[in-house]
């Protein structure tokens, strides 16, 4: 006599073993959906809505961690959007919207320290202590 290939799961019965790698696929393909792909989605399309709700004069960090004050916002002929960004005073570069990583919001600005008033407030190498 054969003996019938599959496993018993309460109550279900006989499951088949391709029944058994079909239900592990699935579920695989469940999570990486659910912990990957979904949030990546959420994200970018939170991104194109933050972009969509700039406007000048917002403050934005840009992906090379720079801060910068919108300036202009401009629609070229092809569609393509362009910003300019005033990143200190007198300093002003042209950027796609894909350089903006996030907007600032009021709680994020603060005033810029100045060379005299504000020094760099990192412990330095040799001295084993930080500088206040």
């Amino acid at each position: 006599m054969r003996r019938a290939s599959g496993r018993r799961v309460a109550g279900v019965g006989l499951l088949s073993d391709a029944s058994l790698i079909s239900a592990v696929v699935i579920a695989i393909v469940a999570f990486v959906y659910l912990t990957i792909i979904r949030p990546a989605r959420q994200e970018q399309e939170r991104h194109r809505q933050q972009m969509r709700d700039l406007r000048p004069g917002d403050r934005v960090v840009t992906t090379s961690n720079f801060v910068a004050t919108v300036k202009q916002i401009e629609i070229g002929e092809d569609g393509q959007t362009r910003l300019t960004l005033e990143l200190g005073e007198g300093i002003v570069v042209s950027a796609l919207p894909g350089a903006v990583l996030r907007r600032l919001g009021p709680e994020h600005e603060t005033a810029p320290q100045t060379a005299q008033g504000g020094g760099d407030r990192t412990p330095s190498a040799g001295s084993g202590r930080a500088s206040t």
